[in-house]
């Protein structure tokens, strides 16, 4: 049986270190949420995108509710795929625009459960982690995406390039002088 993996763009934030609506903040004339979107269309079978509502895409509510971060969106996800027969969750921040082609094998190769070093919101989730992650939500003051991936034994894996992460303007400015 081939292991059915759901995308999840995590694209909820409240974008203020970026000054305005960051997920559709320009990179090479397209929004940067498009180009996360792109890059896991073809390394996954469905993606979703997690904590806004955008017309002609499957988008989730964050779980269990709005203003958690990443790991609302993260939750939100999770239990899409274990309710809709997905064995795990590829997540990656509306903000790295410029994920490598082989991302999914790369997190496989870390083990079931892995994340990028630098970027712990970008990771492969099993699906039955849903009601883990619901604990950890309601029983943990923080909302540390690193604390709930150590809690979940998750293995950080390194890239040969690391993945651009955009905080800031100025942070999409630089990227944009690089290419």
């Amino acid at each position: 049986m081939t292991e059915r993996i759901l995308g999840a763009v995590l694209a909820g934030g409240r974008s203020s270190r970026f000054g305005s609506d960051k997920a559709m903040a320009l990179f090479e004339c397209r929004p940067l949420l498009d180009h996360v979107v792109d890059a896991l269309s073809d390394q996954v079978d469905m993606v979703a995108v997690c904590g806004r509502d955008l017309a002609g895409r499957l988008c989730l509510p964050d779980r269990p509710r709005p203003d958690l971060g990443p790991l609302g969106g993260l939750a939100a996800a999770l239990r899409h795929a274990l309710d809709h027969g997905y064995q795990a969750v590829v997540s990656a921040g509306c903000d790295a625009p410029m994920l490598p082609a082989d991302l999914v094998l790369r997190l496989q190769c870390g083990g079931p459960v892995s994340y990028l070093r630098g970027s712990p919101i970008t990771g492969l989730w099993p699906a039955a982690l849903s009601p883990s992650l619901d604990r950890f939500i309601a029983g943990s003051p923080g909302r540390s995406v690193r604390a709930w991936a150590d809690s979940a034994g998750a293995v950080a894996i390194d890239l040969p390039r690391p993945v651009a992460n955009i905080n800031t303007a100025r942070d999409l400015r630089r990227l944009e002088m690089t290419r």
